[in-house]
């Protein structure tokens, strides 16, 4: 057994196993040819890679025209907690398939997102998942950047024609859940975020849908906190002052599960028992939502199913050289105690 050092070489995994360099680097996939390789020995130099912890040479792999391995992941830089969810299921699957990750950050900014692209094309990314990129009045700049863009994957539903995306579809899980509430209750009503977001109008989009198939739209009651500023605490304790009970809702929906939660308490507070007076739902599933009390009804994106539909996308692109194509992912109702 040779010491560990700071950078594991090819010639180092050699004589671990007792093999040529030669050898090794057509099991590690660092150069190409004609040597044939037993399954046996393949499995003893892998084994003996990860035992010294050998990482391969990036720049020699691109400047011998190899791919790789490696996949960009464009996120913002201020997302909700759901979004690293997402992140560690494609982190996940990207490792079975031998790839791993290079993250770039942007927040409210295409011309950010395009920077973080083009450090990944310098270091010959195989290719990219875009979750970032719904920034309201730069679709101009979106089209302008990306409309070039290979190998790429988006996130969520977007402007960009003839690419590989995996929509989220929030407005059939929003119809389901409001609907589901208004078997049982007569005023049923939604918390929003900034519409000009395009998630918060597909939400509002189903909230309507659910009340028009109940022949209820003239029962429409959406409250929008007017300083986005405020703690979302403070913006909850308002949405209950100022829209819950003078509005004498016996639903509501919350814009996600810590504002659910923070509304419960507010609820609490005032003597008014839930869900026997008020049910109360939220979004996202948050790990904590199931142990509220009472535990939390809300709504999953199956973030799970999102992330391998994503990483099979693109990994069709590479693979196969596939044409683009879009896939629909509907979240999940996930009924608790609170309704």
């Amino acid at each position: 057994m040779i010491a560990r050092k700071q950078h594991v070489t090819l010639s180092d995994v050699a004589r671990e196993v007792g093999v040529s360099r030669a050898l090794v680097g057509k099991v590690l996939g660092s150069c190409s040819g004609n040597i044939r390789v037993s399954a046996e020995t393949a499995r003893m130099i892998r084994e003996a890679a990860e035992r010294l912890h050998y990482q391969p040479n990036l720049s020699a792999r691109v400047l011998t025209g190899q791919k790789s391995g490696l996949i960009g992941v464009l996120i913002d830089a201020q997302p909700p907690a759901v979004t690293f969810r997402t992140l560690a299921f494609i982190d996940r699957f990207a490792a079975e398939n031998g790839y791993r990750l290079l993250i770039g950050e942007a927040h409210n900014s295409i011309d950010s997102l395009y920077y973080h692209y083009s450090n990944f094309m310098q270091y010959n990314v195989d290719g990219v998942i875009c979750m970032a990129h719904d920034y309201p009045g730069q679709e101009v700049k979106l089209r302008e950047l990306f409309r070039n863009a290979e190998n790429i994957v988006f996130v969520e539903k977007t402007i960009l024609e003839n690419v590989c995306c995996v929509e989220v579809d929030r407005v059939a899980a929003v119809e389901a859940l409001t609907s589901l509430l208004l078997e049982t209750r007569k005023r049923v009503g939604i918390v929003l975020e900034n519409p000009v977001y395009r998630s918060v109008r597909q939400r509002q989009e189903g909230y309507h849908r659910a009340l028009a198939r109940a022949g209820r739209e003239d029962a429409s009651l959406v409250y929008y906190p007017a300083d986005e500023e405020t703690s979302l605490e403070e913006t909850m304790r308002l949405a209950v002052e100022k829209f819950i009970l003078p509005e004498k809702l016996d639903a509501v929906i919350a814009p996600n599960d810590l504002a659910a939660s923070h509304i419960i308490r507010e609820l609490w507070q005032r003597g008014i028992r839930i869900p026997e007076q008020i049910a109360v739902a939220g979004y996202d599933n948050d790990p904590f939502a199931e142990s509220l009390y009472p535990s939390l009804t809300t709504i999953d994106d199956n973030n799970e199913e999102v992330a391998r539909r994503a990483f099979e996308l693109l990994h069709e692109r590479l693979t196969k050289n596939s044409i683009p194509r879009r896939l629909c992912v509907v979240p999940r109702v996930i009924r608790r105690e609170s309704v």
